[in-house]
């Protein structure tokens, strides 16, 4: 092989690499995410849930959304659903909480900062009935939704835990 011919092929080889790794980077957070949070609160069972939505950036990625459930002594079932995507870079991760930033968000709605990865909020609607949390960890973000703040507190925390800092 010339020096003209190796090139191209070092560079495909590269790039293939590069994505392999990123998505098994995906796929690690991912399983981390649902372990960490096993681990942390054993009676909550993740159900795994298809989205239909448009993305907020155009680089969003699905990297795991579930809704966790579990059923109360009273016989009645508590929901946490969860959604982390990955984007291109901080700058894409920063559009995507731009909503939340700008407090353009639905009739209703009231934004706070929380303190969490790089940057955070936290939604309550006005009834104080639901709650969310959104924040970026460099080019992750997540929402976490919740009827009780304490447990979409404990989940978005056990989330931004497994997320690297890099």
């Amino acid at each position: 092989m010339t020096r003209d011919e190796i090139l191209p092929f070092v560079l495909v080889l590269t790039l293939c690499c590069s994505m392999a790794a990123k998505a098994q980077n995906e796929s690690s957070l991912s399983s981390r995410v649902i372990g960490a949070i096993q681990a942390k609160e054993p009676d909550w069972k993740p159900i795994a849930t298809i989205q239909d939505r448009v993305p907020l950036v155009p680089s969003e990625k699905r990297i795991l959304v579930t809704v966790w459930t579990r059923r109360k002594s009273s016989g009645i079932s508590e929901l946490v659903e969860t959604s982390i995507y990955g984007v291109e870079n901080a700058e894409r991760a920063a559009a995507w909480l731009r909503p939340l930033r700008t407090a353009h968000v639905a009739p209703g709605w009231h934004i706070g900062i929380y303190r969490i990865g790089d940057e955070g909020y936290v939604a309550k609607y006005k009834d104080g009935k639901r709650f969310e949390i959104q924040f970026r960890r460099v080019n992750i973000v997540s929402k976490i939704a919740a009827n009780d703040l304490d447990k979409a507190r404990e989940f978005a925390e056990v989330i931004a835990e497994q997320i690297p800092a890099d």
